[in-house]
């Protein structure tokens, strides 16, 4: 492991809070201020920057062949297309 693959991992694993609590519209200070979109422009932002550092340090071949990547964009993808869903489906649950 070199330094890129730390700060690869680093934007991929803070991503998904700053996702997380924009979607759940908590205020959390990002790159953007307090807001649950500047958190959600944050994280997607993060995202970016991982796959684009990642594909120039080994190439798009290596980034289809490498499961650990691939895995936690696919969590990183889930998140930022069914985060919102789950949020007003479990915020809706009755406590019981």
């Amino acid at each position: 492991m070199n330094l890129i693959d730390f700060i690869i991992g680093a934007l991929l694993a803070n991503a998904i809070p700053h996702l997380i609590f924009g979607l759940t519209k908590t205020h959390f200070l990002g790159l953007f201020g307090y807001s649950p979109k500047g958190n959600i422009s944050y994280a997607i932002l993060q995202f970016v920057i991982a796959i684009l550092l990642f594909c120039y340090t080994y190439g798009y071949q290596e980034f289809i062949e490498n499961g650990f990547v691939i895995g936690s964009i696919t969590v990183l993808v889930l998140y930022f297309i069914f985060g919102k869903v789950l949020v007003k489906f479990y915020g809706k649950q009755e406590k019981v």
